[in-house]
């Protein structure tokens, strides 16, 4: 059974339509809500790291509803791994770090803000299993129990992950 159902997506057109799929083994994820959680991120964050490692940032925002590897996220920057290394050095940020914290938030954009049940959350994010956005989330502090999140913790992360680019980039 496919579900319509309207809801205010930060950065969807007004009035557009969230397909949410409920039959078993079959679910929807539109690439719109990956863009509307990819621009939130976007613009809290983007202009914080410094121009030499922003591409990494901006694809890691856009490409982190799902896991993908580090080497890849850095390739699709344009920025080598070892370069990206060296420039995130005296940060004491990591490469697999920013990845992770995209990841997590992006999971709860889909729980919080979106309201996705864990289950399509984890299929739509292509993790395989529900149990691995506890791991995802708890790696980050976000209290998640029986798959759902507090209200508002997409936005407490968010100023989090904020929190922790600022103090690393001193801005």
């Amino acid at each position: 059974m496919l579900v319509l159902s309207r809801r205010g997506l930060d950065g969807a057109p007004p009035g557009g339509l969230w397909f949410e799929a409920e039959s078993a083994g079959w679910e929807m994820f539109p690439q719109q809500t990956r863009l509307a959680a990819a621009a939130t991120l976007l613009r809290r964050t983007v202009f914080l790291p410094p121009f030499s490692v922003r591409p990494y940032f901006v694809t890691c925002a856009h490409e982190g509803w799902r896991r993908v590897r580090v080497g890849q996220l850095a390739a699709w920057s344009g920025i080598p791994v070892n370069v990206l290394k060296r420039r995130l050095a005296v940060s004491t940020l990591t490469p697999p770090g920013i990845a992770a914290w995209n990841l997590a938030l992006h999971a709860l954009w889909l729980l919080d803000v979106a309201e996705l049940p864990a289950r399509v959350a984890a299929s739509s994010m292509r993790l395989g299993r529900t149990g691995a956005i506890g791991a995802i989330l708890g790696a980050r502090g976000v209290r998640y129990a029986g798959g759902k999140v507090a209200p508002g913790a997409f936005a407490a992360a968010l100023e989090r992950y904020v929190a922790v680019l600022r103090s690393a980039f001193g801005t």
